[in-house]
């Protein structure tokens, strides 16, 4: 009896856990590999007991794979950082050489990550990071080849770093003060100790050239 008392609660953990995957928007392969469940279980949760909460057009094609996602823009540059963050305290991003990239779905470690994601979309309410990124930037991370985690090359903050790329490890500030063609750069150049009041004749040609 206390056999199959464990395996009805190991069943019921598994439904619970795919149910807030499918509430996150991961997909039934995703779902399949880190729940152990089948195909058919999986489809059955979401089309039977989705109701509105979750959307009948499923996402297909070819899932994201690309780690320059995560560098592309300032905002994520901000972000990605917060998240790994966030992975780490729950304990659903393990050390680079705790375990491999095969080992890394696990049931006990995909409720830390549905945990951690829910916590950063209450930050993050408007992210481009969905699940499916969230898993692929677990995985370089353990595997350390293209992307890791360090610190800014000028300020103290935990960044996401492109391995493929020559340059310093940089935050979104920093990054965006080295971005060329941004306005906001330029306003802030150096301007001297005392300013120069204003040339009358050049603030009138400035004013008559406006008009």
């Amino acid at each position: 009896m206390r056999i199959s008392d464990e395996c009805y609660r190991r069943d019921l953990r598994r439904l619970q856990v795919a149910w807030q995957m499918i509430l996150l928007g991961a997909r039934t392969p995703t779902i399949m590999r880190w729940t152990r469940l089948s195909k058919y279980n999986v489809r059955k949760l979401r089309n039977e007991y989705g109701g509105d909460a979750v959307p009948r057009e499923r996402l297909r094609g070819k899932a994201p794979f690309r780690v320059e996602f995560f560098c592309k823009s300032a905002t994520l540059r901000a972000e990605t950082p917060a998240l790994v963050g966030l992975l780490r305290h729950f304990g659903a991003l393990p050390a680079a050489s705790e375990v491999n990239v095969e080992e890394l779905p696990d049931l006990m470690r995909a409720e830390r990550l549905c945990t951690a994601l829910e916590e950063f979309r209450a930050i993050c309410p408007t992210s481009e990071i969905d699940f499916e990124r969230v898993v692929i930037l677990m995985k370089e991370i353990v595997r350390g080849e293209l992307i890791r985690v360090t610190t800014c090359s000028m300020h103290r903050e935990l960044v996401v770093h492109d391995c493929l790329v020559a340059r310093e490890p940089s935050c979104a500030h920093c990054w965006r003060e080295r971005h060329p063609g941004l306005a906001y750069v330029r306003s802030r150049t150096k301007t001297t100790d005392m300013p120069r009041e204003p040339d009358t004749d050049t603030a009138a040609g400035y004013q008559q050239s406006l008009f």
